[in-house]
């Protein structure tokens, strides 16, 4: 079945990190350059798809643990309902964010332009199925960077 952004995925701003941020954190802060700091509380705890508002549009995160995004990236309320919070992850990958910029020096996206997106989503039952052989292939692919990482350090 056919389904806008918007029907399937709250999409909300990230906030200032100067209020929450501290050394003994442990809640991770993100930006879209990825990693920026800790902080002592969450500004949200559930699955969530990131997605670069300004600077790095094009590369979308998936988190599952608590975690506070700056006002760079936005971050989804997703409805499980209707779609599961990793493969409405695959899902945003395949999309080349890039030709929906709308800034003019830096790159930048608005959740207007997001909410338009359309997406064939399949029923919960076939979203497990296929998530499941997606991911021992998505696992074998971190550990390996993860090796390589090691390698090369």
């Amino acid at each position: 079945m056919k389904y806008k952004l918007k029907d399937i995925a709250t999409i909300k701003y990230g906030k200032n990190q100067k209020k929450v941020v501290s050394e003994d954190g442990t809640i991770p802060i993100y930006g879209t350059g990825g990693l920026m700091a800790y902080a002592t509380e969450a500004l949200y705890d559930k699955p969530s798809v990131l997605i670069g508002r300004k600077g790095t549009i094009s590369k979308i995160r998936y988190v599952t643990h608590p975690f506070w995004t700056v006002d760079t990236l936005f971050y989804t309320i997703i409805n499980e309902n209707i779609v599961r919070p990793r493969f409405l992850y695959y899902l945003m990958t395949q999309v080349d964010l890039l030709q929906f910029n709308e800034g003019t020096t830096i790159p930048s996206l608005r959740i207007e332009t997001l909410n338009r997106f359309e997406f064939d989503i399949p029923t919960l039952k076939e979203q497990d199925e296929i998530l499941s052989k997606l991911e021992p292939i998505a696992e074998k692919i971190e550990l390996n960077t993860m090796i390589n990482d090691n390698l090369a350090a």
